[in-house]
């Protein structure tokens, strides 16, 4: 009777998954485990603190971390398509509870429509500045994305999360290997402060067997800043990626002086291993004059199939603004 019932309910998840795929609903996820260390974690004296803050130099620490998204797609009569994703770490943050419930906040969930070489999107997406420019880390990744969080790093997210709920509309339309991108974010409430509207273009071409990537994205929040910036990316026959990256950031403040940063990465992949570095240093920080910092990331990959691979990564920078911060991450990555 056991191994009735066993196989009974087997067979209506089994169905139910299926179901759910005919429907247009997929199910992905990760996981991780490992450990990681450094200054980055280490807790900072705070004299102004009731009771004081002592500084406390941080151990290696273990590891864990497990993410769910949910993808859904459709098709309408004329062909439309449309869809969401929710990502679940985001949607049950526990330090934003309500805000997946609250339709004017972003919460994890992003949802778009699209026809032909046009889509629009709107919610946790990037806008268009990030949407066309390269980032300068190339292959790979690390369990607490030390290569990427070290102080001379810029995702590229430009004015991204300036409105404050990370809600963005995002106008995409791509024709052949030419992409352009609209976007706006607006106060939390549609009110307040100014909107952030950016713009992007991206251009892939194939020179003297080398394919190049080039992107542009310019973001502005009036009575705050506006930024520019440009990528240059290309991929070589042998394995070997390279990409920069430039941006220079105006700020309105009275006496803030460009903020510029400039970022260099390499990456390289052999089979199922990939090594990657990169390096940025942003200039007048914050719009103070003089004022520098910079780092650089490693990262070492190896894929033992399946969706599972080894990384290493490692991450360093110095401040004239901070304190100078290193980090370091080793584990294992998993994809369902």
């Amino acid at each position: 009777m056991k191994n009735i019932l066993l196989a009974t309910t087997a067979l209506v998840a089994f169905a139910g998954v299926a179901s759910a795929q005919d429907l247009g609903v997929t199910l992905s996820g990760s996981a991780e485990m490992g450990i990681a260390g450094g200054s980055r974690y280490d807790t900072a004296a705070d004299a102004t603190a009731t009771p004081p803050v002592e500084a406390v130099d941080a151990e290696t620490q273990f590891v864990t971390d497990l993410d769910v998204t949910f993808t859904m797609s459709g098709v309408a009569d004329n062909g439309l398509t449309f869809g969401a994703t929710v990502d679940l770490d985001e949607a049950a943050d526990t330090n934003n509870v309500g805000v997946f419930e609250d339709a004017s906040k972003q919460g994890g969930e992003n949802m778009f429509v699209s026809f032909g070489g046009a889509t629009v999107t709107m919610g946790d997406t990037d806008g268009a500045y990030d949407k066309r420019m390269k980032e300068v880390a190339l292959v790979g990744g690390s369990l607490m994305d030390d290569e990427t969080e070290h102080q001379g790093y810029s995702g590229n997210s430009g004015l991204d999360g300036k409105g404050g709920d990370g809600q963005i509309a995002r106008f995409d339309y791509s024709f052949n290997t030419f992409g352009v991108s609209l976007s706006l974010e607006q106060d939390d409430d549609g009110n307040g402060d100014n909107p952030v509207i950016g713009f992007g273009a991206s251009y892939d071409a194939e020179m003297a067997g080398l394919n190049i990537g080039l992107g542009l994205g310019y973001q502005s929040q009036e009575e705050l800043a506006n930024i520019l910036g440009l990528s240059v990316y290309t991929k070589f026959a042998n394995g070997l990626s390279a990409a920069v990256n430039f941006s220079r950031t105006d700020f309105d403040a009275s006496g803030a002086e460009n903020q510029t940063h400039a970022a260099i990465g390499f990456g390289y992949e052999m089979n199922q291993m990939s090594f990657g570095i990169n390096y940025g240093k942003f200039s007048n920080v914050g719009g103070v004059d003089g004022a520098e910092q910079s780092g650089y990331g490693l990262v070492a990959n190896y894929d033992l199939g399946g969706g599972l691979v080894a990384q290493l990564g490692y991450g360093s920078g110095v401040s004239d603004v901070a304190t100078d911060k290193d980090s370091f991450s080793a584990g294992l990555s998993m994809s369902f």
